[in-house]
């Protein structure tokens, strides 16, 4: 893994907003501070839990550097595959797994792809497909000018992207959505500690701060990153949408039906489970 210094060497205190190269290191640096070791295991002992049996074909179609399928693995899951839109972050990802003893001979299918490419990429269906961390609102996010505007072309994105997930869920099988929980009409601003720990022995730390615009339907969200004596953010937009509305765009998918995984209130996310019908019932 290397050190948030390398990670972030490129970029300036205020990096370029269209580089997706330097926004990813600073998600990363991020994403290691958030998932401590008893949060990537309490989130995969609640996933494995609901999953159930351990031969199921998993895919986690928001794989990044492995969580939460290297937990999945070390939980007893072996038909595990996984895709990402960030080729950098499946090439950590292999990293990992081999630098570390216990998975170093473990070869699971790992793809870049994005959400919109799955249905096209993936000539199977999987019986369960996640996309937790509270992803999906960074749909447009990451390249210039994809953005949609507006309250309905928004959920209409939303929706289609969704129907794609649909698509790579076998019939009969369920999809595992996260949503962060500050996600709720009552917030317009919401401050996070991310977290702070060494890194490969360099201090570090994060912060986000969320705006939310209810009547856009957009989020902002200023990630601020401190390393040593220097800082380092960076700003990015995502869509809004409540937990109940979130369930509704999976009905429109095309989803049998939705319900609720309870969640401890240490784990930042809600995860709906959307069910496929069994059309050959």
């Amino acid at each position: 893994m290397s050190s948030p210094h390398h990670a972030l060497a490129s970029s300036s205190d205020a990096p370029d907003a269209a580089d997706p190269v330097k926004l990813a290191d600073m998600w990363s640096v991020s994403g290691q501070l958030l998932h401590t070791e008893a949060y990537r295991r309490t989130h995969a002992r609640l996933l494995a839990e609901a999953i159930g049996h351990r031969e199921q074909k998993i895919l986690d179609a928001a794989c990044g550097m492995g969580f939460p399928m290297r937990e999945l693995h070390d939980l007893g899951f072996t038909n595990l595959c996984g895709s990402d839109a960030d080729p950098d972050l499946i090439a950590k990802f292999r990293a990992l797994l081999a630098a570390a003893p216990a998975t170093a001979q473990w070869r699971p299918r790992l793809m870049v792809a994005t959400w919109q490419e799955l249905p096209q990429r993936l000539p199977e269906t999987f019986d369960v497909v996640l996309n937790v961390d509270a992803a999906i609102g960074f749909m447009d996010s990451w390249l210039p000018g994809e953005m949609r505007v507006g309250s309905t072309r928004i959920f209409a994105r939303v929706v289609a992207v969704l129907r794609n997930f649909h698509a790579v869920t076998a019939p009969g099988g369920r999809f595992f959505i996260g949503l962060q929980k500050n996600n709720h009409k009552g917030n317009s601003f919401y401050p996070m500690h991310v977290g702070r720990m060494s890194i490969d022995g360099v201090p570090a730390e994060a912060q986000w701060d969320m705006t939310y615009d209810w009547t856009r339907r957009i989020k902002t969200w200023v990630n601020t990153v401190r390393i040593d004596d220097r800082a380092f953010s960076q700003t990015r937009q995502s869509y809004l949408f409540d937990l109940a509305e979130l369930g509704d765009f999976l009905l429109a998918a095309g989803f049998a039906h939705v319900e609720r995984l309870p969640t401890p209130d240490d784990l930042y996310e809600d995860i709906l489970i959307a069910h496929r019908g069994d059309e050959a019932a």
